[in-house]
């Protein structure tokens, strides 16, 4: 059995801390925050430990899931590795990439995972899009448009907490750019809008990726509230002998051959997946002592994506991959 403990219970956290007792091969054994009312709350309503000190949580497990916001991701991940601790990470993996270079120096010094919470690689519908490409279905991929985006809302106000300070591509919209990249490979270009309909150039309400791959492919990804009524999470995928369509908010796929009809299938629903499925892989990959799916470099290429993206729209010019800080 992995121990595994969370620091950091508010929002996501407290998610994970409700899937872990789910999650097989694993024991749930305590939670940290700074809050330590907090964190004593939810120790008691799992039957755990409770500490305010981090440090006191690693002695008594073998991998934590760290759900602190972005900005406090580094320290935790780094002390964790020198303390033997394998670690989940919510997304984003980071704020920079030198962030998360330091955390993916200090797990490959200790000998540790990293693995990043990209939950969507969990959802039924993108995993039978993986193996449909994966099985040549569509033949070579040609090109991939994601959208994560919602009716038109704006103007916003800015939130009050951390959320407030870090972009929505980078905090919620590095869901898609992860997806992206899973399918499209290793991001060499993007090309970028970015704007804001709410007076904050600095915290945006859309964006538009152009991301040329080393595949060959090219992908758009827009996320945000600006597409009008039509919000979608829908992610299209082209390919040299058909086309897919991944239904997320359905959980349905569409499958097109050349010169046929669109086929609706539906992905196999049973055994873990969404947070549950992120969790126990990552057990499974203590357990076996093998890669994460989405480790940390996978984490920081999606990271990449969405700097890249705020510089080419700063700067009005195509950024080249890797980026230099």
């Amino acid at each position: 059995m992995v121990r595994i403990g969370v620091v950091g219970v508010g929002g996501m956290g407290n998610g994970h801390c409700n899937a872990l007792p789910n999650v097989e091969n694993c024991e749930f054994v305590g939670v940290a925050d700074l809050r330590l009312e907090a964190a004593e709350a939810v120790a008691e309503r799992h039957q755990i430990r409770a500490f305010q000190d981090y440090q006191e949580l690693f002695a008594v497990v073998d991998a934590v899931v760290v759900a602190t916001p972005p900005i406090a991701h580094t320290q935790v991940i780094v002390d964790a590795a020198e303390a033997g601790v394998h670690a989940f990470c919510e997304k984003p993996l980071s704020l920079t990439l030198a962030e998360a270079d330091a955390m993916i120096e200090a797990s490959d010094k200790a000998g540790t995972h990293l693995m990043v919470g990209q939950v969507l690689r969990f959802y039924p519908v993108h995993e039978l899009g993986r193996q449909m490409v994966d099985n040549g279905d569509i033949g070579d991929i040609t090109y991939i448009e994601t959208d994560y985006s919602g009716p038109y809302n704006a103007p916003r106000g800015r939130p009050e907490s951390w959320y407030g300070t870090v972009g929505g591509l980078l905090e919620n919209g590095i869901h898609k750019s992860d997806l992206i990249n899973w399918f499209g490979g290793t991001a060499l270009t993007v090309a970028a809008e970015v704007g804001s309909f709410s007076g904050h150039d600095d915290w945006e309400d859309y964006t538009i990726s152009l991301i040329r791959y080393d595949s060959g492919a090219v992908g758009i990804l827009r996320w945000g509230g600006f597409l009008g009524a039509r919000g979608t999470n829908d992610t299209i995928i082209d390919g040299t002998e058909g086309s897919l369509r991944l239904n997320m908010s359905a959980d349905l796929a569409y499958l097109k051959k050349r010169g046929g009809d669109w086929e609706e299938i539906v992905p196999n629903r049973e055994g873990p997946h969404g947070v549950v499925g992120e969790l126990t892989h990552f057990v499974d990959c203590v357990r076996e002592d093998r890669t994460p799916m989405i480790d940390g470099r996978g984490g920081k290429h999606a990271v990449e994506v969405v700097l890249a993206t705020y510089q080419s729209a700063k700067e009005k010019t195509k950024v080249a991959l890797p980026m230099e800080e």
